[in-house]
């Protein structure tokens, strides 16, 4: 039960909220009545003063001070029948001489504070905060004082608000108000429960999208965005399948090159055999083993798993990575160049940076032209920074451009050796680094041109040259 009132609650925070709502009413209505029972000279407290300030008045213009026994009497009943505090109200009467000629309920010595003019006055008598009136008779013959307690006022205003009287509409509201909120709550969480219900009943591999309920509104978002997700986690799944197809498919080939020149070396007489099969074995295990690093770096790279940025001189890796494919490109008589300011810094994830460069410039010299030419090239303009692999060999034929990125798509007419990986990795990488890929003609409108744009301003980015 307890861990059950621990747990969040939507119903319980409505209900919590209606009860604040309550209290926060009676706090106004408490603080508003206090501010107009206390309002100087419109309030209550105040008018019930003036009031008994008149009628002594009237008595004494009358000419009878004798009537003021009156006023003392119902101010005595009120006292007895209506419980009010000692010292709630009480007047004296006094002549021009200082005597007091009447006096009624328990009146302080107002003459303990002569400097009271006439009209209200906040004072002390008795070693108590008071509230006094003070008013003379037209003929300036009786000075009338009436006085009314602090602590008096205090208990009286607060024993009506905390009374029955004042309490009972609270208490008799509250309830009968929570029940029908908790009631539309709980009604209205029934669809929830019922959408709740409909995903726990499924089985993992139920990614069918789910009805909407159109007549709640409030709810058809949710559903909606519970269905977008169904279906991005559907696309995720099917792209891991065909993945997981696919590189079976791919692993075949080499894996199959490899168990036959096995049994060809195994099998082999002559010197001349073996050493063709081992050839043969070796390049079967290269092709292996570049398959398997292009789909553990894609693997990766799509993980989404986050990258911490890191200062790099985009002209140092892009010389680095020229220098590690010379020697393919000596073999193939391809000149490689690069373009460029002397030195770029930039702000990104370098691995996948320098994934992009090893996969386009291995991608340029397997596939170039013999004799040909392939040049990196990293512009910095005000519009953002561009890099960009060119070469001038037989390029990508417009039919297969728009399908050049998918995984293991190799072009029609292609003779090299390859899985069909490289540029997909390019794709993930350019993702992760968030930049654009852009693809074009290459150079003197010969071959292909491919890379990544990114938009200025660039954060980190510190050209020095």
């Amino acid at each position: 039960m307890w861990r059950a009132l621990r747990e969040p609650s939507i119903a319980r925070r409505l209900v919590l909220a209606v009860l604040f709502a309550c209290a926060g009413v009676w706090l106004a209505v408490y603080a508003v009545g206090r501010a107009g029972v206390y309002a100087s000279e419109s309030g209550s407290f105040d008018r019930e003063m003036l009031t008994l300030s008149e009628a002594a008045v009237r008595v004494l213009a009358s000419g009878e001070p004798a009537g003021l026994a009156g006023l003392a009497a119902s101010i005595d009943a009120d006292t007895a029948l209506d419980g009010f505090p000692a010292g709630f109200l009480a007047f004296r009467v006094t002549d021009a001489q200082g005597r007091v000629v009447a006096r009624g309920g328990e009146a302080p010595d107002v003459d303990a504070d002569p400097a009271v003019a006439e009209g209200f006055a906040d004072t002390r008598l008795d070693d108590r905060a008071h509230r006094l009136l003070r008013r003379w008779t037209p003929d300036r013959t009786y000075r009338v004082d009436v006085t009314q307690s602090i602590a008096s006022r205090e208990h009286t205003f607060d024993a009506v608000m905390f009374s029955g009287d004042g309490l009972r509409p609270l208490l008799v509201g509250v309830p009968l108000l929570l029940l029908p909120v908790w009631l539309a709550v709980y009604t209205g969480l029934r669809p929830l429960r019922r959408l709740s219900r409909e995903l726990a009943g499924r089985s993992p591999s139920d990614l069918r999208p789910l009805a909407v309920p159109a007549e709640y509104r409030e709810l058809a978002p949710v559903v909606v965005e519970l269905n977008a997700t169904l279906a991005r986690v559907q696309g995720l799944l099917d792209r891991e399948r065909a993945f997981l197809a696919d590189a079976a498919h791919e692993l075949r080939t080499p894996l199959a090159v490899v168990s036959a020149q096995c049994d060809t070396l195994i099998q082999s007489r002559s010197p001349e055999d073996r050493d063709a099969a081992a050839s043969r074995l070796r390049q079967g295990l290269a092709r292996a083993h570049r398959l398997v690093g292009q789909l553990l770096a894609l693997a990766r790279l799509e993980a989404g798993q986050p990258a911490d940025p890191a200062p790099i001189d985009v002209a140092d890796v892009a010389r680095d990575t020229l220098a590690s494919h010379a020697p393919a490109a000596r073999t193939a008589g391809i000149e490689l160049a690069y373009v460029g300011p002397d030195s770029h810094v930039l702000s990104c994830a370098p691995e996948a940076l320098e994934s992009v460069l090893d996969n386009l410039v291995g991608n340029a010299v397997r596939y170039g032209r013999p004799g040909g030419r392939v040049e990196v090239v990293l512009s910095a303009e005000s519009s953002g920074l561009h890099l960009a692999v060119r070469d001038d060999g037989p390029g990508i034929a417009p039919a297969d451009r728009s399908r050049v990125f998918e995984r293991f798509h190799r072009g029609a007419g292609v003779s090299a050796s390859g899985s069909g990986l490289g540029l997909a990795i390019v794709v993930s990488a350019a993702r992760r680094l968030g930049a654009r890929l852009d693809l074009g003609d290459g150079l003197g409108g010969q071959g292909i041109s491919i890379g990544l744009r990114w938009r200025a301003p660039q954060p980190g980015a510190v050209p020095l040259a």
